[in-house]
């Protein structure tokens, strides 16, 4: 974990205050007095030098802590590898080494060694939650996302800079070690300057060049992670001693302002003098104060405080509960108008080092806290996230939400630098496509009862040049465009192609980033000599010409004869049984082919189609000639209907 002294907490390292003094020669002693900058040019010669393994071993041990010390993770990465290589039967080697590469964003490596560590030591619980981590980034970096994150330009050093929150218009104000910082001191940890507070105007998309916030508040000494009240005339702020001056402890100072002019800062009295408090952040009433402390009476490490603003005081300190604290550290206490509760923590199976959770507020205290998605948490140290702005500001503001937060993410200018997230109003649509048949009691039998509907496997997709397989549940994932018509066909050989047609025009949400449609296609079943009724086709009296009102019924089956042209179809006519057979027969042929003159005049392939009159021959009712049938049952008889009589490789004909 990186030194809490300055980069996450400003408290400073007691032991370097007694021993500055101490000549150091090598480096296990440099390592001890927490000289990390001295500590790894040393390691690195012994090292070199160093002929006995197990010596060898052990100074490569002290420089990946050191690494690990100064968050850089990079160095512990690189040198955690060289241990595995000379202590390979060693399975904690691998758990330490997947869970550097994984801070170093490394998680393609990161995997294979906390596998080889699971293999190892049988250890699923220090393992398998390390691993889904990594796979749950690899996975979210190949999909698109409406959550963005980027490097604030203008504001980040090669320093650490952090803890950034607005100031009145269009400012931010700031953290940084950078070297304008007060005073000439340098930590022996990291070779950083002590921080200040430093403010930077917006200027278009970057930000101007940094300056000292306020010599009121910045001193040779640590300052850091201000807050503001809502007008902007109190402040509460960090300050360390240096560590060079004695046994001095982080307190959180109070400071007032008049106008721009600010007045000197006093120390709150919120725990003795002996515990650390810091990271000051004001609820948005302004009346409760979050900070993080090192209190003995904890949960352990650092935890989540509050106080609560009194009639003329604040209340006594109340630790934020265990779902916001662990026995590890939970830093950079913030708020949005919700009352919601933002911080970082390495006390729980996150992405990696700090991780950013939420927690909502409830009559206990908070529930259960949750990380934030990636890209806002990564493998590195992600902290201090504040928001900009929690909502859009009208129909036509593209930036749902945007905050400010700070990351040791590969990529930046130093250590630490200050990023800003945005979550952009853009929709990805998804078409969810469910392939089903009917389900036949008797499955050779097109009349038997129909059950119900089942998924059909091994229909054929044909999507925007795409060409897609229905599985044996019948289902298929496709991804849409935004503002765009579609239009598939199914088929399958054996059944009726269909096709359908729907659109992603005029569908968006701001609610969420996914849009899905769902559609079914029925195939129907191609039986062999199955003939069809085509309903309400109606002719003249002893005539073969179609009526107009016929006509909207044919026009609706000619997509039909387009999404089915390897098919040929027999069109068939049929009469009742009044008049002569010889009459009948006639009649019907006409009015078959009327019907297929109509397709082909309509533009489908004359080749597709044949007339075929059956005349009285067919008579489905039992009104043969001499039978008194009323002229409903005659009617019954006097049909248009059509059968596939074959089939270019799909089928043929029985």
């Amino acid at each position: 974990m990186r030194n809490l002294v300055l980069i996450c907490f400003l408290f400073l390292s007691l032991q370097a205050c007694k021993t500055a003094a101490l000549n150091i020669n090598s480096g296990e002693l440099a390592y001890e007095q927490k000289k990390f900058v001295l500590a790894i040019d040393l390691l690195k010669q012994e090292i070199s030098k160093e002929n006995d393994p197990q010596q060898k071993l052990n100074k490569l041990y002290m420089l990946a802590d050191v690494y690990a010390q100064i968050n850089d993770a990079p160095g512990e990465s690189t040198t955690r590898q060289e241990i595995a290589d000379l202590d390979s039967n060693n399975p904690l080697v691998y758990l330490e080494l997947g869970l550097s590469q994984k801070k170093n964003e490394d998680y393609e490596s990161a995997i294979t060694n906390l596998e080889r560590y699971k293999s190892m030591s049988q250890d699923v619980f220090n393992s398998n939650p390390h691993i889904a981590a990594c796979k749950e980034i690899l996975d979210a970096q190949n999909q698109v996302s409406n959550l963005v994150v980027s490097k604030l330009k203008g504001i980040n050093s090669s320093a650490s800079d952090y803890n950034a929150l607005p100031y009145k218009n269009s400012s931010l104000v700031f953290s940084s070690s950078r070297n304008s910082s007060t005073g000439d001191f340098k930590h022996p940890w990291n070779g950083e300057k002590n921080p200040d507070i430093f403010i930077s105007n917006k200027n278009g998309n970057a930000y101007s060049t940094p300056e000292s916030f306020s010599d009121f508040i910045n001193t040779e000494k640590a300052e850091g992670g201000i807050c503001f009240s809502k007008d902007f005339q109190k402040a509460y702020f960090t300050r360390c001693e240096n560590a060079e001056f004695g046994n001095s402890y982080c307190k959180i100072y109070e400071i007032e302002a008049d106008g721009d002019q600010w007045y000197e800062a006093k120390a709150m009295v919120i725990f003795s003098d002996t515990v650390n408090v810091g990271q000051a952040h004001l609820s948005a009433d302004g009346n409760r104060l979050y900070f993080s402390s090192d209190a003995p009476y904890g949960f352990g490490g650092n935890d989540i405080y509050f106080i609560e603003k009194m009639d003329f005081a604040w209340s006594d300190p109340i630790n934020a509960g265990f779902y916001i604290n662990t026995e590890k550290d939970e830093l950079f206490p913030t708020t949005d108008s919700e009352g919601n509760l933002y911080f970082s923590s390495n006390g729980r199976m996150g992405y990696g080092g700090l991780d950013i959770y939420k927690a909502a507020p409830d009559k206990l205290g908070f529930a259960q806290a949750e990380a934030l998605p990636y890209p806002i948490n990564c493998g590195a140290d992600d902290f201090s996230f504040v928001f900009l702005k929690e909502k859009p500001q009208n129909a036509e503001d593209k930036i749902l939400e945007s905050a400010v937060f700070s990351s040791s993410r590969k990529g930046g200018e130093g250590s630490d630098d200050i990023y800003l997230y945005e979550k952009v109003f853009i929709n990805l649509y998804e078409l969810h496509l469910s392939i089903v048949e009917k389900s036949y009691s008797d499955s050779l039998d097109s009349e038997s009862e129909v059950l119900g509907l089942k998924p059909l496997a091994g229909a054929i997709v044909l999507f925007k040049g795409q060409e897609k397989i229905s599985a044996s549940d019948g289902k298929l994932l496709f991804a849409l465009e935004a503002e765009s018509d579609y239009k598939i066909l199914v088929t399958k050989t054996g059944y009726f192609n269909k096709s359908i047609s729907f659109s992603t025009k005029g569908l968006s949400s701001r609610d969420s980033l996914l849009i899905k449609l769902y559609e079914e296609v029925e195939l129907e079943r191609i039986f062999p000599e199955k003939e069809i009724v085509i309903p309400n086709i109606y002719y003249d009296y002893d005539k073969a010409s179609l009526r107009p009102e016929s006509l909207p019924v044919l026009d609706q089956l000619i997509s039909f004869f387009e999404e089915n042209n390897d098919l040929r179809i027999e069109i068939g006519s049929h009469t009742d049984s009044r008049g002569s057979d010889k009459y009948n027969q006639d009649l019907s042929q006409r009015r078959a082919q009327s019907v297929v003159d109509y397709f082909i005049q309509k533009g489908v392939a004359s080749a597709q189609l044949s007339a075929k009159g059956y005349g009285e021959s067919k008579i489905i009712n039992g009104c043969f000639n001499g039978v008194d049938c009323s002229e409903e049952k005659h009617q019954e008889n006097r049909r248009t209907t059509f059968r596939v009589i074959s089939a270019e490789g799909v089928l043929e004909s029985q």
